[in-house]
């Protein structure tokens, strides 16, 4: 009997799920799926004047799973969109401890009319193209001197939690930055922009690589140390393309040879195309 128990209590901890709270003062009509929701972090100081619909959190069961920071952010965005809110500011953050598995979050949660004016930074995704008001740097033509645009994108990675019941795994991101991202006026045309979001592309195909490279590797969060080889890796391969690709074209002078490295960045993207979620 004693044995029978003690099966039965670890099948439950092990299918826990984190919890998810919301207390809504406002209800709006809930928002579609592909709709964006932007998340801005605790430090992040902009003024929100938009109305406020309420407060969520993500906490959870004691040893639950699918509550990384990363995967408890999508949590929140979708108890957001039940919401009919678009807009999530994170007010408190307790990160995984010997008490918990889980990155432990709560917000509130706003609707604004133009969200794009608080994002700070864009994960790519194939249906959402860059666009000059993504553009909010300043720019930088010491460091610069020859570009009249620079996107700011960046590969990173995250280890999930370690639950004792569990092998966690590693989410791999691909962000560009709105505010290390610029253009000069003179560079505010459809052809300098197409040559940006080849670099921001670019990136996502080093971001496939990369999940694929751990995956390979057989890399989770008790192991993940052997991440970082393979991480500086692709990075160096990844920064050495971006050049490639800037020198080739000189910094997007050449058409034809743009529109070669086009043809090329989406045949490897559909290369890849297994490895393009987490």
């Amino acid at each position: 009997m004693k044995n029978a128990l003690t099966i039965f209590l670890l099948i439950c901890i092990v299918s826990c799920a984190p919890k998810l709270r919301s207390a809504v003062t406002k209800q709006l009509p809930a928002l579609s799926e592909k709709e964006l929701v932007v998340v801005l972090d605790i430090m992040d100081d902009q003024i929100i004047s938009e109305e406020k619909i309420g407060d969520i959190k993500a906490i959870d069961n004691g040893f639950s799973n699918n509550c990384s920071y990363y995967e408890n952010i999508l949590n929140l965005k979708a108890l957001a969109k039940q919401s009919g809110a678009n807009l999530i500011k994170l007010t408190k953050h307790k990160p995984a401890d010997r008490l918990s598995s889980c990155d432990r979050l709560w917000a509130t949660i706003y609707y604004a009319v133009n969200v794009k004016k608080y994002e700070t930074q864009i994960e790519w995704t194939s249906d959402r193209k860059l666009t000059w008001d993504d553009f909010k740097g300043e720019p930088n033509t010491i460091d610069f001197p020859n570009a009249l645009a620079v996107t700011n994108s960046a590969i990173g990675f995250e280890s999930e939690s370690l639950n004792p019941f569990k092998d966690g795994k590693l989410f791999v991101t691909n962000m560009f930055y709105n505010h290390g991202s610029w253009v000069l006026p003179e560079g505010r045309n459809d052809y300098v922009l197409n040559q940006e979001q080849i670099h921001f592309d670019i990136t996502e195909i080093y971001t496939r690589m990369l999940r694929k490279a751990l995956i390979d590797a057989n890399v989770t969060a008790s192991n993940s140390s052997k991440s970082n080889i393979i991480f500086e890796q692709i990075k160096t391969e990844w920064q050495k393309r971006q050049n490639d690709y800037d020198y080739e074209t000189e910094h997007g002078s050449k058409n034809k040879t743009q529109e070669a490295w086009k043809a090329i960045v989406e045949i490897e993207l559909a290369k890849y195309d297994l490895y393009k979620t987490n």
